[in-house]
């Protein structure tokens, strides 16, 4: 059960990178918009990752008694992670988007 919530609060605090986010329509040519959101989900890749690693560690130290948590933490990690990378892939295309000399 402390698991659950710890999930629960992991998915809270870092919500979900996903392609549908109203915000990611809405910036057009707004180099401020483009630059935020670059910098946001960033921030949300960097945090993905790091839970990610944690519950990568919290398998590797469990003992192997308990398979299915061991399973469980690994498969959160997994999703943590591909939620990281689509969190870095949206923040690379609204970099790529700015003007080179444009500092974010």
């Amino acid at each position: 059960m402390k698991t659950f919530y710890a999930v629960l609060l992991g998915i809270l605090i870092t919500g979900c990178a996903t392609t549908t986010d109203q915000s990611r329509i809405q910036c057009g040519n707004n180099y401020a918009c483009l630059s935020d959101n670059a910098f946001k989900y960033r921030q949300q890749a960097e945090r993905l990752s790091t839970l990610a690693q944690r519950y990568e560690l919290e398998a590797a130290t469990m003992s192997a008694q308990d398979a299915d948590a061991v399973k469980h933490h690994r498969d959160l990690a997994q999703t943590y992670r591909a939620e990281a990378q689509q969190a870095d892939q949206l923040a690379q295309e609204y970099r790529s988007q700015l003007p080179h000399n444009m500092v974010h």
